[in-house]
C-alpha cells in the first residue's frame, strides 16, 4: 500500500479530530479499524473496493479510482497491476462528488 501525501494528511486530521472530540480510547479504536481495513485491502482480502464511478457520475468508468467505505469515511484508492495507493480519505458529509472530480483529472 502506498500512501499519497494528501491521504496521510487527511488521516492525521481525522485522528486528531477524533481524539479531541471522543478521547484517546476511541481514537485508538478508530485508528486500529482504519489500519486493519487498509492492510486487508492491500492484501487483496474481500470485500474489495468498488469503482468510484458508482459513487459519482463525474468519474468516468475508465478511471482507476476505487473506494471503500470504512466507518464514516471513504477511502479513495488507485489500483494498478502492481500496487494499491491510498489517494485521499473523505468524510461522508464532504462533497465527495467535487473531490472525486478533482482527483480524476
Amino acid at each position: 500500500m502506498i500512501y499519497a501525501p494528501a491521504a496521510l494528511a487527511s488521516l492525521k486530521d481525522i485522528l486528531r479530530w477524533t481524539l479531541s472530540e471522543f478521547g484517546e480510547a476511541r481514537a485508538e479504536r478508530y485508528t486500529a479499524q482504519l489500519v486493519h481495513r487498509l492492510e486487508s485491502l492491500a492484501a487483496g482480502h474481500p470485500p474489495h473496493p468498488r469503482p468510484c464511478s458508482t459513487l459519482s457520475s463525474t468519474v468516468g468508468h475508465e478511471s482507476h479510482l476505487r473506494y471503500f467505505r470504512e466507518g464514516r469515511h471513504y477511502l479513495i484508492l488507485r489500483e494498478t497491476d502492481e500496487t494499491l495507493e491510498l489517494v485521499e480519505v473523505f468524510h461522508e458529509r464532504m462533497n465527495v462528488d467535487a473531490w472525486l472530480r478533482a482527483l480524476s483529472r
